[in-house]
Parts: C-alpha cells; structure tokens; sequence
C-alpha cells in the first residue's frame, strides 16, 4: 500500500572546457547512468515539491467532526486492510459504480501508508438503489474474497465502472486466476445476497445517504477527500485513541472502548430495500412505454429517433452529459429529437426550482436558453436567482413569476417524477431512446450506437407505410409498461 521513493545523492561535474584544436573526451557509461539518475530524481523531487506546494496552499484542511461517534455493526469476517491492533479504524461504505467511490481510493490508500500500522481500513457495500449493476459487482467482490482476493477484485471493479456486466465480471475472476465455478457459485448464492443486504442495512444504521461514507473511529465523514484531509483525520483519531492507551487499556482494545458507548444509529431514518429486495430495473434491450406530454423538446416532431431525457439541474452528471447531447444534436439535426423530464433529487435542495423554472420558461419558448443557464450556475439556484435568469433571458418577468409559483408547474414536476418511478430509471441523467434504457453520463459512442439502432428500426417502419410523425407512436403501443422481474 505505502509507497515509497528512495533518492540516492549524486553529483554533476561540470563538461571541461576544451581547446579549439582538441577532440571531445567521450562521457563513460557511469557518468551517463549518473546524469540520468540524476534527471529522474530531479524530476521527482519536482514532482513532490508541487505536491507539497498543492497541499500546503490550495487544498483546504479536513473539518474534524468532533461530535458523537456511531457503531458501524460488523459481521467480522469483512475485508480489511491494516491490523486489527489499529488505533483508527475506517469504515467504509462504497458502491462499485459510483465515480467518487472510484475517486477516494487512492487518497485514501496514500494518507494510510503515511500511518501505516496505526490505520485499518474495513470495507462495506452500500450499493445505491440507481446503480443496477453496484449488488452484482459487490457479489463478485464477495465471491473473490472467499478465495483470498478481494481487494485484487476491487481494484478491477473500480477501474471498469462500464464493464460490470456478468461477462466481465466472469473475465476478471479468470484474470486474477480465481477458481471460475466457485466464484459463479458463490456470487450468486444467498450468502453473497445476505452479506451485501447485511453491509446495506449497517450502512443505513450508521447514517449513509450516499456513497462514499465513512466512520472514522465512529465519526462520519463522506465524499471523496484529499489525501492531505485524511492523514489529518487520522492525525487526530489516533492522537485521542493515543490518550485512552495511555491510560492502560491495550492497543487492541481501544476501538472496543471507543464504541462502548457509541451510538448505534445515526439519523431517524433507515436505508430502505436491501439490494437482494429491489425489484429489477429497466432492461436496455427492452423497449418501454415513455409519454412525451408536450414536454420541451429539441428536434422536429416527425424524427425517426425520440430520446427522452430525466435530469437534475445540481447534478453534476447531468451537466457533463450534455456535451455528448450536444453532438447528438448537432450530427442528428432531422432525425433526433430531445425530450427534457424534470428528476429532481431530494440530495439537491435547489433542483426542484430549477425544473419549475424551465418549465416556466417553456411557457414563454425561452425552456433550452433557461435549462442552459440553470447548468451554467448550479450552486446558486434560488428564486431569486432563476427570476434574474428569467430577466437576461428577456422573459416577461411578471408572468414567469406566476408559472415559477404555480400549482400546475409544480404538478407538471411530481408527474415527471411519477413517470421516472414507473420506469424505475434510478438516479439521474436517464434516457430512453425509442424506449431503451441507457444510464449515466454516457460519451457521444454509446448515444450514437443506439440511436443507429433505433434509427434503422424505425425507417423499416417508415418503409412499410407508417408516416414518420407516427413512428415514435407506433413504437410506443407495442412497449411495455414497466420493468419487472
């Protein structure tokens, strides 16, 4: 885990001048070796310099919770990192599709090697009810731990968050040399559910919303953080586990007083359905029933192609996906067609005014120059701060105040919601292309492969007699409803 970087001294002598009749002494293959090693080491020293310099002035320091501590229940048989004599001990709960889970891993593993010893690390799943494939992949990683490499399947997890389909999740046991039919046996075994359900349960118990979140010798801390924030969280646990060894009790014991009387639940509230009792999301090669209900749209109404789109104006996937719709738009300008449907997520406090508010614009044709500004400015997205979208935007002030506000915009809002969770398309952004489920901020490929598909679809359509403002409708009454199992 803890890396290292040994620098040897050297020294340069400097070229000999030579006389202008005289011939160029050749440099021997040592002092070559040594000019560079001693490039290598320059640029490491580089290297470290402007890390320490990035650190030291640009990343804040950690806010230290200093409040109640929390009881993370164990089963005792989760995978861990560190001694079980650790004066910090981590909890982690992590779900293997979400990006900033992927993102804390390194930090994390960097600021333990700085405390190495001192540090455990004990890792939880806690796959989030919009991520479909985070419980098949935190099953895989269970199956691998039963041979001895979890955290080997973990890393490749991690760095394929796109492949977690069943095949690659077959592949990367082969790759890490696995017994491949115990695997396959006990990824899908009740065991592998009950402990994942379990770690979900406990996750819930212990406060988790969202992933990553820890307890940090009880104490929550969540997202992904700099490796400067964590070795001063962990600075301060061990300086206060420090004081409670020092009054007698043994190093292998002062976790156990630490959570004597810790709190065994954090929040009212509980984590909802463990993964094993959801019901199965949308199925990307099943086409579903989408209504439009003269919702904004981009594109003409005739396209052979109707992408409907569920999206939140504070979340940050939303916004990086609009690069690839802007290509989309661009390479597709007569066969594509946008329809925007508001999923504001209850994480973000202010997304919810921002779906009223283009909605509002939308009232007044100004809906895409409105949904262009709200991702402009994310952080602020108060009434206030819409209404003065609404006047650079050259709105009719007034009126759009009364839209902002109204009970027919706010319904318009719960019954995009109501049709999210039908189709139970999870977090956001979400599309359905022609009715097929495609998750996340995807690259311009993945919308292109499937809009071909569609496309070609629905020109055979076309071709056998059915008029291109009808196609989307025809594809409709043949859809199913919702997803099942």
């Amino acid at each position: 885990m803890h890396r290292a970087l040994l620098f040897g001294t050297h020294e340069v002598d400097h070229v000999r001048r030579h006389d202008a009749c005289s011939h160029p002494q050749k440099r021997s293959p040592a002092s070559i070796l040594v000019a560079v090693l001693g490039f290598a080491a320059t640029i490491g020293i580089g290297f470290y310099a402007g890390q320490w310099v990035r650190d030291r002035f640009f990343v804040p320091s950690a806010k230290l919770e200093q409040g109640d501590r929390y009881r993370a229940d164990l089963r005792g048989d989760e995978p861990q990192l560190g001694p079980n004599d650790a004066l910090v001990t981590v909890v982690e709960y992590s779900d293997f599709q979400c990006p900033f889970c992927a993102k804390v891993t390194d930090p994390l593993k960097d600021a333990m090697g700085t405390y190495e010893g001192d540090v455990r690390l004990i890792f939880k799943h806690y796959p989030l009810p919009g991520h479909n494939l985070a419980p098949p992949a935190a099953q895989a990683s269970w199956a691998a731990h039963q041979q001895g490499k979890f955290w080997e399947m973990h890393d490749l997890l991690f760095a394929n968050q796109k492949k977690l389909d069943d095949k690659s999740l077959e592949g990367y046991a082969q790759q890490l040399g696995l017994d491949v039919a115990k695997f396959n046996a006990d990824r899908n075994s009740d065991a592998a559910k009950a402990a994942v359900d379990s770690d979900y349960m406990s996750g819930g118990k212990a406060g988790a919303t969202g992933t990553p979140y820890f307890l940090v010798n009880g104490r929550p801390y969540s997202g992904s953080l700099p490796a400067k924030q964590w070795r001063e969280i962990f600075e301060y646990e061990r300086e206060q586990a420090r004081q409670i060894e020092s009054q007698g009790t043994p190093r292998a014991e002062v976790y156990g007083v630490m959570m004597k009387d810790a709190k065994a639940q954090r929040g009212g509230g509980g984590p909802g359905k463990a993964p094993s009792q959801r019901d199965d999301g949308p199925d990307p090669n099943k086409t579903y029933r989408v209504p439009l209900d003269a919702r904004p749209q981009f594109g003409p109404d005739d396209a052979l192609v109707t992408i409907v789109e569920f999206s939140d104006f504070q979340c940050p996937f939303c916004k990086r996906v609009n690069a690839s719709l802007a290509d989309v738009k661009q390479n597709y300008p007569s066969d594509v067609r946008i329809v925007f449907r508001q999923r504001p997520l209850a994480m973000h406090q202010q997304a919810r005014i921002g779906a009223r508010a283009m909605l509002a614009a939308h009232r007044q044709g100004k809906a895409w120059e409105m949904h262009d500004r709200l991702f402009q400015s994310p952080s602020d997205m108060s009434e206030e701060a819409v209404k003065n979208h609404a006047k650079e935007l050259g709105l009719d002030v007034p009126m759009f105040e009364l839209d902002l506000a109204a009970a027919e915009t706010e319904q318009m809002v719960k019954d995009d919601e109501a049709v999210a969770n039908r189709l139970k398309s999870g977090g956001t952004p979400s599309f359905f292309i022609n009715g097929r489920f495609l998750s996340g901020a995807q690259p311009y490929d993945a919308f292109k492969a499937l809009i071909e598909e569609e496309k070609a679809k629905a020109q055979k359509l076309v071709d056998e007699g059915t008029p291109r403002a009808q196609v989307y409708e025809k594809i409709m009454a043949g859809a199913e409803e919702k997803p099942g199992k």
